[in-house]
């Protein structure tokens, strides 16, 4: 079986031919009859003019047949290479990202369509070595926040098996901590993947997301005085009831306030503000503290990311809230976002009206 390649200069080779074979055919037919009768005018005999027709005209219509043939060989050549060989390049790339080279790409060929082939291509492969980052680094953290309660366990246990320490409250009490630890990891986890992997089920009831705020600052408040940390309720005077999933948005504002928390310095402010505008609801948390880098502000959303792992750690996040905001948020059509700096840092999420 021939190659797409040679298929199509075949193709062009023939069509010149075709072009030839008219061109020859319509000289003979319109044109002889003229040019004998002009040369038997001038003297010459019916054999003269039709020696003379063949050697000067048939000859320069067989020349310009094969000159034809010839340019429409090499213009099929130029064109199936202009258009080819980004495909062929394309179809390299692949392979490499085939075998494991997610960093393969295309360069951007000179014809619009083709680019926007290539462009498409290496936008692909760029969220696919982005995905597998994040795979690698979700393997990690997995492993990591699990490898450190696991071995906190696992050093109690054998001191308690061994004889070497005694069962005291604080140590039960920190054998605890770690295995409530382990159980809200897997929790979180598994919430995050039921999210993606099913759909939910549940059924949609009006929610008074004021009401929502006021109860999840309620639950906050003491653990926040306990820190100095001064909390402030923005309302707007009036905030349309939303449709969502009972206990969805409950969570979302729980764990913004959780977020805030964790990052907040003791004798800090956490304000929470409801806004209304063009048929959105909108809900932002801001704390006070350190900034997050503007490069950081993109990646809060995803699983395990935490901007400042070591002092995550310390406070018991795992970096798992925000992400299942995220999805909640835009399970209900909604959108989230952040900004941070002078200082202040806001993590919002809007919900639309409904109609």
């Amino acid at each position: 079986m021939f190659s797409l390649r040679v298929r199509l200069i075949g193709l062009f080779v023939v069509l010149a031919l075709v072009v030839a074979g008219v061109m020859i055919v319509a000289v003979q037919q319109f044109s002889a009859d003229q040019v004998m009768h002009l040369a038997m005018q001038a003297g010459s005999s019916p054999d003269q003019a039709q020696a003379m027709f063949d050697q000067t005209v048939g000859r320069a219509l067989l020349l310009g047949a094969v000159v034809a043939v010839i340019l429409g060989t090499l213009a099929a050549w130029w064109l199936l290479r202009r258009l080819l060989s980004p495909l062929e390049r394309l179809t390299d790339a692949s392979r490499a990202i085939a075998a494991g080279d997610l960093a393969a790409r295309v360069p951007s060929p000179p014809d619009p369509e083709l680019r926007g082939l290539a462009d498409a291509f290496n936008q692909m492969a760029a969220t696919l070595e982005r995905m597998e980052e994040l795979r690698r680094a979700l393997v990690e953290d997995v492993a990591h926040e699990l490898r450190t309660p696991l071995t906190s366990l696992r050093g109690y246990t054998e001191a308690l098996a061994d004889g070497v320490a005694e069962p005291t409250p604080e140590m039960l009490r920190t054998v605890h901590e770690e295995i409530v630890r382990l159980g809200t990891l897997v929790e979180g986890l598994d919430q995050l993947a039921r999210g993606e992997t099913a759909a939910r089920s549940q059924a949609l009831a009006e929610v008074d997301l004021a009401a929502v705020v006021t109860r999840a600052v309620a639950l906050a408040s003491p653990d926040l005085a306990s820190r100095g940390i001064r909390v402030e309720i923005d309302d707007a005077e009036t905030v349309p009831r939303l449709m969502a999933e009972p206990g969805a948005l409950d969570q979302v504002v729980s764990n913004l306030m959780q977020n805030a928390a964790r990052y907040t310095d003791d004798g800090g402010r956490v304000t929470v503000r409801l806004g209304v505008a063009d048929g959105w609801v909108r809900c932002g948390v801001t704390n006070s503290g350190v900034p997050i880098p503007p490069a950081e502000l993109p990646l809060i959303w995803e699983r395990l990311h935490r901007v400042d792992p070591s002092r995550a750690r310390a406070s018991g996040g795992a970096g798992i809230g925000l992400a299942i905001v995220r999805q909640i948020v835009e399970g209900l059509g909604g959108r989230v976002g952040a900004a941070s700096g002078s200082g202040l840092t806001e993590v919002w999420f809007e919900v639309p009206i409904p109609a």
